[in-house]
């Protein structure tokens, strides 16, 4: 495959796997739907990642920053899952250390993305703003979560 093709291949995993998570998020009320969709879009985020990881040794000119930018918008989400099916939650002794890891992971990532803005050429500098946004709302989300969370028992 050519640059071009390998490019159109990331972006367009990568809108997908986003539609599916957003996808997930819609069917939370029903379990056997909600699970199918996590399961779609985890495969597909692996998928993405494989892709964006072969395009990485294969794309020698500036746009290689466009499977910089999708990898840096999965770590967040890859210990995000990875927490999730470990079971850490609210009564997990030490989940302060989970959020701290996503807070760090979440703003570099969002630094990986807006550098990787700058080098992008043509519409395809429109992906990582795209992914900048999402990530942002994921953070926005793992704040909540962990100030929820915190809160003491007597308050909820």
């Amino acid at each position: 495959m050519n640059e071009k093709q390998l490019l159109y291949v990331n972006v367009g995993l990568v809108i997908g796997t986003v539609l599916f998570i957003i996808s997930s998020f819609a069917t939370a009320q029903s379990e056997s739907a909600h699970s199918t969709m996590v399961l779609i879009s985890e495969i597909l985020g692996g998928l993405t990642i494989i892709s964006a990881m072969i395009s990485l040794y294969y794309i020698k000119s500036d746009q290689k920053y466009i499977p910089i930018a999708i990898l840096s918008f999965f770590v967040p989400w890859i210990v995000y899952v990875v927490g999730h099916h470990a079971g850490i939650n609210q009564d997990t002794n030490f989940h302060w250390i989970w959020f701290v890891s996503l807070y760090i992971l979440s703003i570099s990532g969002i630094i990986l993305m807006r550098i990787s803005y700058n080098a992008i050429q043509g519409l395809f500098a429109l992906l990582p703003v795209f992914l900048m946004f999402l990530n942002a709302m994921f953070f926005v989300y793992t704040v909540v979560l962990f100030v929820w969370w915190s809160l003491p028992d007597s308050i909820l």
